[in-house]
């Protein structure tokens, strides 16, 4: 099964309060050996290394949360 690990990240800035985006981490084209069941087990470590991988988020981000997406997925709003 294709599976899609997406992290929601929050912005921790006072004046950015609330303001939370939607990143895809890595999918099974990315990752061919990752299944939904390692993705729901143990996403965490691929997660600590993208977000240190990603400059945009080293400072001033957290991620909140993280999902993992039977399929391909598309971040809701990009065009």
């Amino acid at each position: 099964m294709f599976v899609t690990v997406v992290a929601i990240l929050c912005h921790l800035s006072a004046a950015a309060a609330g303001s939370c985006v939607e990143e895809i981490v890595t999918d099974s084209s990315m990752t061919p050996d990752i299944t939904f069941q390692d993705c729901m087990k143990g996403a965490q470590a691929p997660l600590a290394k993208w977000m240190g991988e990603h400059p945009l988020y080293h400072s001033n981000w957290r991620i909140e949360r993280y999902k993992c997406v039977p399929g391909h997925y598309e971040i809701k709003g990009r065009a």
